[in-house]
């Protein structure tokens, strides 16, 4: 009895020891760089809001010009003028979404977040599950957006048939199935799947490069009128041939950046174990929300949308729809 208790208490203090070094191996700065991203990405959906979103939910009475800007405050339906802090406010979204160098930025934070998150497929425990959460999650977002565009609160643009949790999800899946096949096959020859991860890695880009070149765009914006033209549009918010949609995050060329952090984590992480000193307390908010960035992507939306509800409410403006 004695044994059989000494025993348990054994692998009890054994479970203990391992989930504290799973925690110390915790690569502090893959989730500072994730933490920092996905911060970057919600500056860009605030200045979204201001700009578009939030100039189509409520009646805001300006007008807009070509210059992406909002001028002429006139009296709306119920008699109410925008205040110049309101224009103003509207004014720096619209001038910093609208900015020339914007998309530049915002690819090198795609890219940017893309290959974090390879390289996070090495430390992942359960990768299938992993990528069928993030799917479900994106989804959910198509679903809201869907509900948000047939009552009249999203126009049909701000639809996301497969926005960057949907793409991720999917791509996520697509890796792990190629690389559990790979390595079944090859009797788990990791030099055969770096092969077959750079050959995906290269197919990918050509299939964007020939995309991109052919100009292909058979559904150039989003219609749910038609079944059919719906499910096109979709396949080419999925695959890249079309540019439809609020949230445009086609596979290709993500897949590529992504087999790359995946070749990173696997060779320059191999050990699981940061490269890097221990974190400093000026990191530690980043890294914490490097590790909890799921959360923060679905409801920095809702958070930042109702915060401009009470701010466009109590400038006296109400609801479109």
């Amino acid at each position: 009895m004695s044994e059989n208790i000494n025993g348990a208490a054994t692998l009890e203090n054994k479970a203990v020891l391992d989930s504290e070094r799973s925690k110390k191996k915790r690569v502090w700065e893959i989730d500072f760089v994730r933490g920092f991203a996905i911060l970057l990405m919600v500056l860009d959906h605030l200045m979204w809001n201001i700009a578009d979103f939030s100039y189509t939910l409520f009646d805001v009475s300006i007008r807009y010009n070509p210059g992406h800007f909002y001028t002429c405050p006139f009296p709306n339906s119920n008699g109410v003028f925008v205040p110049d802090w309101l224009l103003h406010y509207m004014n720096a979204g619209s001038w910093y979404y609208y900015w020339d160098l914007r998309i530049s930025f915002r690819l090198v934070v795609l890219i940017l977040f893309f290959t974090i998150s390879g390289i996070s497929f090495k430390f992942s425990k359960n990768n299938l599950k992993r990528g069928i959460v993030l799917l479900g999650a994106g989804l959910l977002i198509t679903i809201l957006t869907i509900i948000g565009w047939s009552i009249g609160m999203l126009s049909p643009y701000n639809i996301i048939p497969f926005g960057v949790l949907s793409c991720y999800g999917v791509i996520v899946l697509i890796v792990y199935f190629a690389k559990w096949l790979t390595l079944k096959l090859s009797k788990n020859n990791i030099k055969t799947w770096y092969f077959v991860s750079f050959l995906m890695g290269i197919i990918s880009i050509f299939i964007t490069l020939y995309f991109k070149q052919a100009h292909i765009n058979i559904c150039p914006g989003p219609n749910f009128d038609s079944l059919g033209e719906g499910l096109v549009g979709v396949l080419g918010a999925i695959f890249g041939f079309s540019i439809w949609g609020g949230d445009f995050f086609p596979i290709f060329p993500y897949l590529t950046f992504f087999l790359i952090g995946e070749f990173i984590g696997s060779t320059v992480y191999k050990d699981k174990e940061s490269l890097f000193k221990r974190e400093s307390i000026v990191t530690k908010p980043i890294t914490f929300i490097g590790r909890h960035t799921i959360w923060l992507y679905l409801l920095h939306i809702p958070v930042i949308t109702l915060f401009h509800c009470f701010l466009y409410r109590g400038a006296g403006f109400h609801l479109c729809f």
